[in-house]
């Protein structure tokens, strides 16, 4: 009887043992996988299987090498099939230091089993950084422009270059140089233009540089108001130059790219005319002053150099002048008649 009682119970226990085998419940985690970079935000997904009751799933996560850690924790309940699913959000402070981090995802439920997760990330919260880039904001471009940036990332999944957000040819990388042409004799019309880089890293952090640049192709149309052609400068007089310029935008040309000299017939440098003020817009005004010594040759010219921000170069002005004591005196003041 004794034998009988005993067989019995062992085999209730083999019983009770594979009825809990067969019931034990499955954890998956579904997200993120196993060596994939992770930032400032993550979430861990993952699903039940087999559960019964309220479920507890916590994911223990470990610096590589030690220095860091934290414990997450939520709590899910099955439905009549046994399946649930939830998530764990990990929002590492600045005192986690980027590297690679294990996570130990488990789960616990009373009467039940489930298998434990391990997988390996990279932490990464940090955005990618813009080093150096041409060309410059708010320049003037024309030709074939060649877009550059460094990029201050190791982990960069791709970058996409574009302008007016459309895309150009050769356009996208993941390397920490960036170099794309963009040939501008393509576009219709000049004017403003946006570029944008924009870079994501393995980390999905992003950041996008944008430089405004104004397309000019055109050169610009330069005009001498005084003095007129041919006019008679008395010797140790001072004469006014007043010189138009009228380009593409109000700020296309930059005084310092106007030069405005004098000169003799055979095009030998006598000397620069000095600059009193400068007026921007469209047209631009440049006013000089020019001296006239009595050591000057009878004949001379005055000629304008202008080149605007694009390298757009004007054509060159001439204004053949003499000197002599004729009745004629160019006025110093012009602009105070």
């Amino acid at each position: 009887m004794i034998q009988i009682l005993r067989r019995l119970f062992v085999l209730t226990g083999l019983c009770a043992f594979a009825s809990l085998t067969a019931f034990a419940g499955t954890l998956t985690v579904t997200s993120p996988e196993d060596g994939a970079f992770v930032g400032a935000n993550t979430t861990i997904n993952f699903r039940i299987e087999g559960g019964n009751v309220q479920v507890t799933v916590r994911a223990q996560i470990v610096k590589v090498g030690g220095g860091a850690s934290t414990t997450l924790e939520t709590r899910v309940t099955p439905d009549e099939s046994g399946n649930a699913s939830g998530s764990l959000s990990w929002n590492p402070s600045d005192s986690f230091p980027e590297g690679d981090y294990d996570i130990t995802v488990t789960a616990t439920e009373p009467g039940n089993t489930y298998n434990v997760v391990t997988l390996t990330v990279t932490l990464d919260r940090i955005k990618p950084r813009f080093r150096d880039f041409s060309p410059l904001q708010n320049s003037f471009v024309r030709g074939v422009v060649t877009i550059t940036a460094e990029i201050d990332e190791a982990n960069i999944k791709e970058w996409r270059v574009t302008v007016d957000d459309a895309d150009l040819p050769n356009n996208t990388g993941n390397t920490a140089s960036v170099s794309v042409t963009w040939d501008t004799s393509f576009i219709e019309e000049d004017g403003a233009k946006t570029i944008k880089i924009k870079v994501i890293d393995k980390a999905d952090n992003e950041d996008t540089l944008e430089i405004p640049v104004t397309v000019d192709r055109a050169a610009p149309t330069v005009s001498v108001l005084f003095p007129r052609s041919n006019a008679v400068i008395r010797p140790g007089s001072v004469s006014a130059v007043i010189v138009k310029i009228t380009d593409g935008g109000p700020d296309s040309v930059d005084w310092m790219a106007v030069l405005v000299e004098m000169r003799r017939m055979d095009d030998t440098v006598i000397r620069r005319v000095y600059r009193l003020r400068w007026t921007g817009g469209n047209p631009s005004e440049w006013l000089g002053r020019l001296p006239v010594y009595f050591t000057d040759p009878d004949e001379f010219k005055i000629t304008v150099r202008v080149v605007d921000r694009a390298g757009n170069v004007a054509p060159v002005q001439e204004v053949p002048m003499t000197t002599g004591r004729s009745r004629y005196r160019a006025p110093r003041y012009p602009w105070r008649r």
